[in-house]
């Protein structure tokens, strides 16, 4: 067991120090600091909808993706360096004008006390530094933890939905519950992946989101794409600037839809 330990903490320092050295740096200098937060910019849910209906995209970038831009493999993504380096072009060219905002969550801007006092700091540290290094400070973002909330896809996004063709982007479990939810709609397109490392089959996957919107035989901009299907989302941006809108809701898409609540996991 102790030869295990020494051995993790022996890759993580070799890791820290040989390829994510300004992480590092920042880290160590932040650590003590336990008043200092940033001061990332948010749209209001109002402003958001707002941008929904002129078409903008999403995508939300979390813990997990953190972990990957820090050379870990999460969960369900296995690490390369393709997906790191897609996470960091998207997070780097990021503005107010791009057609996909970026969601990121607000705990960004607390400080190391209030995370610490919530008990949140374990998980939005990392984040807290990846800010600070990497993240376009003019631009604003939306809040990624919104459709964890109870009301806010119903409230913001379904009036919209109500005027536009869906296509659902998930795995075949999760699309079946779609399906038999009650609030559901029988016109629902559907574009099935897997339940892990998803990134692998992106091509694949957009693919079959242009080909499911070209059978509609409507516009573009007459359909709306909402996407829980893992990190392929690194294609929402590229699709957002050839027309397309996708939203990446996430596990919220399956709460609103199967009637549970995910606040706890916020």
């Amino acid at each position: 067991m102790a030869e295990n330990q020494l051995s993790r903490l022996y890759q993580a320092a070799k890791r820290y120090v040989f390829k994510d050295t300004a992480y590092l740096f920042l880290y160590a200098w932040r650590y003590f600091q336990n008043n200092h937060h940033n001061s990332a910019a948010f749209y209001t849910d109002e402003e958001f909808a707002a941008l929904v209906a002129q078409g903008r995209s999403m995508i939300r970038i979390g813990d997990g993706e953190m972990g990957l831009l820090h050379f870990c493999k999460v969960r369900y993504q296995k690490y390369s360096d393709a997906i790191r380096n897609d996470f960091l072009k998207i997070i780097k060219n990021y503005n107010n004008d791009s057609a996909c905002v970026i969601a990121i969550p607000p705990p960004v801007n607390y400080s190391s006390t209030r995370l610490k006092k919530i008990n949140r700091w374990h998980l939005y540290r990392q984040f807290k530094i990846s800010y600070e290094l990497i993240f376009n400070k003019q631009a604003t973002y939306y809040d990624q933890l919104a459709f964890y909330k109870n009301g806010t896809f119903e409230k913001f996004i379904m009036p919209y939905l109500k005027t536009k063709k869906v296509v659902i982007v998930t795995n075949r479990e999760n699309a079946a519950a779609i399906k038999n939810s009650p609030r559901a709609s029988e016109e629902y397109q559907y574009v099935i992946c897997g339940h892990e490392n998803t990134y692998e089959t992106r091509q694949q996957i957009q693919q079959d989101i242009i080909a499911t919107v070209e059978k509609t035989g409507l516009p573009k901009n007459g359909v709306v794409v909402l996407m829980s299907a893992g990190l392929c989302k690194t294609i929402i941006p590229d699709m957002a600037e050839q027309g397309y809108q996708v939203l990446d809701i996430g596990k919220g898409l399956e709460s609103y839809y199967m009637g549970v609540s995910i606040e706890n996991l916020m």
